[in-house]
């Protein structure tokens, strides 16, 4: 969480929640069901044109993205948000009509963290919601509590200055370091944009490294979905994730026809 939203939380409690649907109908049903709620504060804009500058504006914690949009279509306005540092890792759900695979694919390549077809229940979305805020760790923590793999080192920081926060708890895996108290990832020093749904697949691969995680494990612990969404989905995470380590990437092993498992061992990243 950043430092802006922190400041926010403490003065609110709710978590800040910006729809981007250009269906009006749509728009103000989604809102009443998330403001119902009572958790969620809520905004409504209705084109891509100019949604990065309400994104920049509102600081949302979550963003609602319909994928046909007016001027901009709505997984443009996803890439280019992932672009930019300080938007990078607001995590995305996109709305769509659009069912088939190659277009769930499509979604989750340019960054999407959760993908709802039209037409979809209020319920749905709300849990979608609930789901996705969890795993940001808006509402809990970011941490999975499970028993430490002996691959992955867990060593406190140095004392900090005078007037600054403690110590606290890192994971560090080869030139890999997470930092789950900040919901941050350095590679040799260097801090990796990742976004909610990325950092929480690296963290919990890294809290079972050298143990091997099927698909299914992982859309269920991951996402907390089961059988709703395509093991592709994982795959398609994966890929993503490993680019953005470069060549740490290559910690993060396939195993073909089950799943992944991260090791100490370097190998070149795969695309």
């Amino acid at each position: 969480m950043t430092e802006t939203n922190q400041i926010h939380a403490q003065k609110d409690p709710r978590s800040r929640v910006l729809i981007i649907e250009d269906d009006r109908d749509l728009n103000n049903l989604l809102k009443f069901t998330l403001e119902s709620s009572k958790d969620y504060e809520v905004s409504s804009h209705f084109d891509g044109e100019h949604a990065l500058a309400r994104i920049t504006e509102f600081k949302p914690h979550l963003i609602l993205l319909d994928v046909m949009l007016p001027h901009t279509e709505g997984t443009e306005v996803l890439r280019q948000l992932r672009s930019i540092p300080e938007l990078a890792s607001i995590p995305v759900i996109l709305l769509t009509a659009k069912s088939q695979e190659s277009d769930k694919i499509d979604g989750f390549e340019a960054g999407a963290d959760d993908y709802i077809t039209k037409p979809f229940s209020p319920r749905e979305l709300l849990l979608r919601v609930q789901a996705l805020m969890r795993r940001t760790g808006f509402h809990t923590s970011v941490s999975h509590p499970v028993s430490q793999s002996p691959a992955a080192t867990q060593t406190q920081s140095p004392p900090s200055p005078a007037g600054q926060p403690g110590s606290e708890k890192t994971i560090q895996i080869g030139p890999l370091t997470i930092y789950p108290e900040q919901f941050r990832v350095t590679v040799s020093g260097e801090i990796i944009a990742l976004t909610a749904t990325e950092y929480q697949l690296l963290l919990y691969l890294a809290e079972r490294a050298g143990r091997l995680q099927s698909r299914d494990a992982l859309l269920q612990r991951v996402w907390g979905y089961e059988g709703q969404l395509n093991t592709r989905t994982v795959d398609t995470h994966v890929k993503r994730l490993r680019q953005k380590l470069g060549d740490a990437g290559g910690m993060i092993e396939t195993v073909h026809g089950f799943g992944y498992q991260l090791t100490e061992g370097q190998r070149p990243a795969k695309a």
